[in-house]
């Protein structure tokens, strides 16, 4: 399966196997605007395997960063490493995008 299978009608964040705050980040904000936010751990963990580069590489992140990728397949927003408050960010991006 590509990533590109994991586009559809929502918003899609890639995370890297510390994904635990940034999938409490999206479920709030998701919640919060009334917007889907789908999570997928791209980690082995999360049931993905590698069959080239690893998905940091393709993205340009750390196993602690995000990407958050638009309903047509662009992606919004990245960012490399952890983030302090993931919650405070991924609202502001959201936010950003929709308005």
């Amino acid at each position: 399966m590509s990533t590109l299978d994991l586009i559809g009608e929502n918003f899609v964040l890639l995370t890297g196997e510390d994904n635990s705050l940034w999938r409490t980040a999206a479920r709030n904000i998701s919640s919060h605007l009334g917007v889907p936010i789908e999570v997928y751990d791209m980690s082995s963990q999360g049931g993905w395997i590698e069959c080239e580069d690893s998905w940091e590489a393709l993205y340009d992140v750390t196993s602690q960063g995000a990407v958050l990728i638009r309903p047509d397949g662009f992606v919004a927003w990245r960012t490399k490493e952890e983030e302090s408050n993931p919650h405070l960010i991924l609202k502001q991006v959201m936010t950003s995008i929709l308005w």
